[in-house]
């Protein structure tokens, strides 16, 4: 099927899918992270603990006749040729896909499943194999309207690219009404959302961040927003028009209160004659004992040897001092002529 673009790479086309069910039922999720290779802290066996969320999520979705949504990065590392990216990673999640209700979910691309923040490298990414395999629908490139099985619900459902939160809001409100007949409306994003935008901190390092605010959404032609990219929980709230689903990601990737002190949950979004529903599910995970480490592996390894990291940092900081460029690769580069350090420094720092 051919997709047409228009000027800021949104999809013009929109698919119809009935469902053998007598409500529209979708169940959503956010940021898995899978990878082979564990990120941050994590002691247990990450890619299969990924893989068991994401069979809970099929088996979830068969549970309630139920449609999978997904709001980006399904997968961690953005080189599609790093370790984390393995074949049989790939094959692994191409087997559970198949398992959900009409053998895919539907997805948008987030940060971490494109290089360079450009959707163009999306075909040649382990999502892109997921794509052209068919068990991923590419909901940025064709928007779906899913109906009942009577086709007196219908819920389009639409993904918007992963881009700066101040290019991601004129294309949000610039969207057009619904089309005739369409009696939900729902948006999924890869972005940075918060209730309150003006007094929005990243996370709890205080840093300052820019995310999209609820409010300026308010009067939006959409239902629900489901919100990715963000790790930490929101609650469910209201504000306008539209629901806003702000649960967190699926992985609880690193070891700071953001990611771990909070449930790990689903989102079902019920559509029906009597209206529309909304309901948490849970996912069975392990104590935070059980998957992290609490001392960081690098800090053991040094334990006391202060004065050599502080001669390393010396000598880090002579080595830069000459150096003006403020492009990564170049600075990488200057600082050493072995390709197979630089290679790695590239793979490892997902330059």
């Amino acid at each position: 099927m051919e997709i047409d673009w228009n000027s800021e790479g949104v999809a013009e086309l929109i698919s119809t899918i009935k469902l053998d069910h007598h409500a529209v039922n979708l169940i959503y999720g956010t940021d898995a992270h899978i990878s082979a290779v564990p990120p941050g802290r994590r002691a247990d066996n990450y890619q299969e603990t990924i893989l068991s969320k994401l069979q809970f999520w099929a088996s979830t979705c068969s549970k309630y006749h139920g449609v999978g949504l997904f709001g980006g990065d399904l997968f961690h590392s953005k080189k599609p040729k790093a370790q984390g990216n393995t074949l049989s990673l790939i094959s692994s999640v191409i087997k559970v896909f198949q398992a959900f209700p009409l053998n895919k979910i539907f997805s948008i691309p987030g940060n971490h499943d494109i290089v360079w923040d450009l959707m163009e490298s999306l075909p040649h990414q382990p999502l892109g194999v997921l794509i052209a395999s068919g068990v991923c629908h590419n909901l940025v490139s064709s928007p779906i309207i899913f109906t009942n099985r009577d086709e007196t619900i219908s819920v389009l459902v639409e993904g918007y690219p992963y881009c700066d939160e101040t290019v991601l809001l004129p294309l949000i409100l610039d969207a057009p009404p619904r089309p005739q007949g369409v009696t939900y409306r729902i948006a999924l994003l890869h972005a940075y959302g918060h209730p309150d935008a003006e007094n929005a901190t990243f996370g709890n390092t205080g840093i300052p961040y820019n995310p999209i605010g609820y409010p300026a959404l308010a009067e939006t032609d959409y239902d629900f927003v489901c919100w990715g990219h963000d790790h930490s929980r929101k609650e469910t709230i209201t504000v306008g028009n539209v629901t806003h689903i702000h649960l967190g990601s699926l992985a609880r990737a690193a070891l700071n209160m953001d990611e771990v002190d909070r449930p790990v949950s689903l989102a079902l979004l019920s559509f029906s004659e009597k209206g529309m529903a909304y309901k948490e599910l849970p996912i069975p995970v392990k104590p935070l004992e059980v998957i992290f480490t609490t001392a960081d592996k690098g800090m053991e390894k040094i334990g006391n040897k202060t004065g050599e990291m502080s001669a390393f940092f010396s000598v880090m900081d002579e080595a830069v001092e000459g150096i003006e460029s403020s492009d990564a690769l170049e600075v990488l580069r200057a600082l050493t002529d072995d390709d197979s350090i630089f290679d790695k420094a590239v793979e490892i720092c997902e330059l």
